[in-house]
């Protein structure tokens, strides 16, 4: 059977290569995880396994660095590299780099499959759906084939990837989950709107799994290892009220296990808040983004109102559930006085926890598309080379108010905490960026996250440690020599 290591440059569990990797062990092919930054020998591990393919599932931002892996693991290994991920669903032309034998777009189970049995009969794998395939310099862009339209014909997610090689993953007191596939919705700074202009029936983009599945899913999981909190990563997990109607009781009932869950603010009822208590759900997260009515419907493309939003959150409210809103800074056409009006409306309305991050111009979006047409991207003075962005290091997208804005994202929590801080915040913004706002934001940052996981002391400074590592100091590209 054929033999696959992916390659993950950062230090998230990934739900769709744990989907990946059930898909292909399910009929006996061998999969393997490294995380380098785990490792004390990479390279090491990668001629120990001695794969036929080595996959990297690539964020935008860590495209250089794979592209690096991919050069010294081509220069010592004999076996074929392919991308993945969404930085390679819009830019398959990746293949045409000289370390790059294949692209992998939208969802990759049945292209990855077929792949791997192609290589282990030692078939022809040119025109499999969902890949390019380069051979002898030839391109062959295949079409993106149809959506896995019943997630439950798929395996459970192969946890034992992660969990069985690193105890970070194992360990970690939140056990994650995803009840479902895409979103119907368009924001103009998201890629789903691109993602499902892919697919020859987009009207079927949004899936959930079945109550049952899922529950069997997180119980084999929760069985086996220690598990305090269960996330579930979805971005509309309460779009659906039949289906929490029928999932929820059960998981109560055979789980119990407190959960949080995201969603969209103007999706909230009283039912749905009443069903989310009921069933054991203590925090409910939401994209708030910013409170100027008229650029959230018109820059962000985000079609609700500041009442819509105020009346969800006293409702999560009325029945204990807490509230955490994340807010972008620095979208385009947002200057310090909106910024500042989305930190005091996130006091006024009483969330409890907030998060800001930066704009970034992600590929594939119609904000960046946008952006770009108007010629505000890509200028000597405006540098937006992806490996560049970062959600809460800086933005590489410039404008009238950016340093104070981004002087404002390490400030917004002790702002939003503290009225004195909040008063100070129209000065302390115009000074110039310096160390102390970076500290100042790296422990409101990891306090308000363990406040919100119900992480001790400890757990706090290890994990939030090692995520700083990658999201907030920026990594180089170190691939180490053999």
């Amino acid at each position: 059977m054929a033999k696959l290591l992916f390659i993950q440059l950062n230090e998230y569990e990934l739900h769709g290569l744990e989907s990946l990797s059930a898909s292909l062990k399910r009929l006996g092919h061998k999969v393997e995880l490294l995380v380098p930054y785990f490792e004390k020998k990479p390279l090491a591990r990668i001629e120990e396994f001695s794969p036929d393919l080595v996959g990297f599932p690539v964020a935008s931002m860590e495209r250089e660095e794979a592209l690096g892996w991919a050069r010294a693991i081509k220069s010592g290994f004999q076996c074929l590299i392919i991308l993945g991920g969404i930085d390679a669903t819009f830019f398959p032309e990746l293949a045409q780099e000289k370390e790059v034998d294949l692209v992998c777009r939208g969802e990759g189970e049945n292209a990855l499959l077929g792949l791997a049995n192609a290589l282990d009969e030692k078939a022809d794998f040119r025109k499999i759906k969902n890949l390019w395939v380069k051979i002898d310099g030839k391109i062959y862009d295949n079409s993106v084939g149809d959506l896995i339209e019943n997630l439950d014909e798929l395996p459970f997610a192969d946890k034992e990837l992660y969990f069985s090689r690193y105890p970070y993953f194992r360990n970690y007191p939140i056990k994650f989950f995803i009840a479902s596939r895409g979103c119907p919705y368009s924001c103009s700074y998201c890629a789903n709107k691109g993602l499902r202009e892919l697919y020859p029936h987009p009207g079927s983009y949004l899936r959930f799994k079945s109550p049952e599945y899922l529950l069997e899913e997180i119980k084999q999981v929760t069985r086996k290892y220690p598990t305090r909190t269960i996330g579930f990563n979805d971005d509309l997990f309460i779009y659906d009220q039949g289906w929490l109607e029928r999932f929820l009781p059960l998981y109560r009932k055979e789980v119990g296990i407190p959960f949080f869950c995201a969603g969209r603010i103007d999706l909230v009822n009283e039912e749905k808040v009443r069903i989310l208590k009921e069933g054991g759900c203590y925090s409910f997260w939401y994209g708030l983004e910013s409170a100027d009515e008229a650029h959230r419907e018109e820059i962000l493309n985000r079609k609700m109102s500041n009442e819509e939003i105020e009346q969800g959150v006293r409702l999560l409210h009325r029945y204990g559930i807490k509230s955490q809103s994340y807010n972008i800074l620095n979208y385009p056409g947002e200057g310090l006085k909106e910024g500042l009006a989305t930190l005091d409306f996130n006091r006024k309305i009483r969330n409890d926890f907030v998060v800001s991050s930066l704009f970034q111009p992600f590929p594939g979006t119609e904000l960046t598309k946008k952006l770009k047409e108007q010629g505000r991207l890509g200028d000597k003075n405006n540098s937006t080379r992806i490996e560049s962005l970062s959600y809460f290091a800086f933005s590489p997208f410039q404008q009238a108010d950016s340093k104070k804005l981004e002087n404002l994202h390490k400030l917004f929590i002790l702002g939003f905490h503290s009225k004195l801080i909040r008063k100070l915040l129209p000065l302390s913004v115009r000074l110039p960026k310096n160390p102390l706002f970076d500290i100042l934001f790296l422990v409101s940052f990891g306090l308000d996250y363990g406040r919100v996981h119900r992480l001790n002391w400890w757990e706090i400074i290890k994990y939030n440690a090692i995520h700083i590592r990658t999201t907030y100091l920026r990594r180089k590209i170190r691939v180490p020599k053999r």
